[in-house]
């Protein structure tokens, strides 16, 4: 007569650690869950596209078009199938439509921010107004994102936009806590380098600015490098929770695959609404176009995240005094920069802020 030995508790539990450790580093692209709602491309034109994510249910209504910052993948507004930005906002009766701003490389770093605002976002603003049938937009603009449609509205050609909401975009850069201090020592040490020496920093090539995705991963660890650290720490104390693992990689699909960003847009970044501020009053030049945010009449919600390093309360706010919006509210939120946008604390925050302020 055989017998069985029992399998060691430890034994079971170093393995189940063992396989969750393996498939997280070798195959987190199949943990991942973000990334599942279903959509159609609408629009192409070289590396942009745009998506159209139908409405759930309900009468058309103004259509929402969110549109994205650069460096990120699209992957944060679909994070989760319970926590998706665009299933919350299709639920409530929304088309959704994405300006996805594609995967940059070298080639593209003559794309510089007069490009985005000037060339590409107006033909994707004009397939969403063609595939919906109707003219009014309300956009939606996270981090550069932001930046991108206040430049637009700036512009004061577009006179079918009916509410623009605008999420972690810093105005006054030197407003932003530990991050605007350093932009001020720098702008003052590339002032010096110019009176001094001669040397212009505005008269670098846009390829000394490129910016692969590797790199912006990094660095927007670096912002909060506590929280990645303990990221780390904390999977490594969950190896034996495969639901931890799978939210982990989902995460993950996010964080660790960001995209490039091209020379000439991140110089116009770096050197100017960074280092120079440029933004800070509401006044620039794109290309032979003058911005200017004393044009921008739509009704206006800002948002700011309480705990967001890159663009505090005080540089996203500072856009309240620069606009001709009669109608405008300012709101400051829990979370970090990614958190204001999908974290857990979003959908009862941002997005619920959000739906009652298109919805009113």
């Amino acid at each position: 007569m055989t017998s069985l030995t029992p399998t060691r508790p430890w034994s079971h539990a170093l393995r189940v650690r063992w396989t969750n450790a393996r498939d997280r580093l070798l195959t987190a692209a199949q943990l991942s869950r973000a990334g599942r709602t279903p959509y159609t491309v609408i629009h192409r034109d070289g590396l942009v596209q745009v998506r159209h994510y139908a409405r759930q249910g309900g009468a058309a209504t103004t259509p929402l078009v969110l549109v994205a910052p650069l460096a990120v993948n699209m992957l944060i507004y679909d994070l989760f199938p319970e926590r998706s930005l665009i299933q919350y906002f299709t639920a409530a009766g929304r088309d959704v439509y994405l300006i996805d701003w594609g995967r940059p490389g070298r080639r593209h770093n003559h794309y510089d921010l007069a490009c985005y605002v000037l060339d590409l976002l107006p033909p994707c603003l004009a397939a969403v107004r063609q595939h919906a049938g109707q003219r009014a937009l309300d956009l939606h603009g996270w981090s550069m994102g932001g930046h991108f449609i206040l430049c637009y509205a700036g512009l004061g050609r577009d006179a079918d936009l009916r509410r623009l909401v605008i999420l972690g975009t810093s105005i006054d850069s030197h407003a932003s806590g530990t991050l605007g201090q350093i932009a001020r020592n720098l702008h003052q040490g590339a002032l010096w380098l110019q009176s001094r020496a001669g040397i212009d920093t505005a008269r670098w090539p846009q390829r000394w600015f490129y910016s692969p995705g590797w790199r912006n991963s990094l660095n927007f660890k670096l912002t909060t490098p506590r929280a990645s650290l303990r990221a780390y720490v904390d999977l490594l104390r969950h190896l034996d929770d495969r639901a931890y693992i799978i939210e982990h990689a989902t995460y993950g699909a996010f964080l660790d695959h960001m995209v490039a960003y091209p020379g000439g847009v991140a110089k116009d970044m770096f050197l100017g609404a960074w280092l120079s501020n440029s933004f800070r009053h509401g006044r620039l030049r794109l290309r032979d176009q003058d911005v200017d945010f004393r044009r921008i009449r739509q009704p206006l919600l800002v948002m700011a995240g309480a705990e967001d390093s890159m663009a505090s309360a005080a540089a996203v706010g500072a856009l309240m005094s620069l606009t001709a919006s009669v109608e405008q509210r300012f709101v400051v939120v829990p979370g970090g920069h990614m958190g204001i946008l999908a974290g857990r604390e979003a959908v009862q925050t941002a997005w619920a802020t959000t739906l009652a302020w298109l919805q009113s």
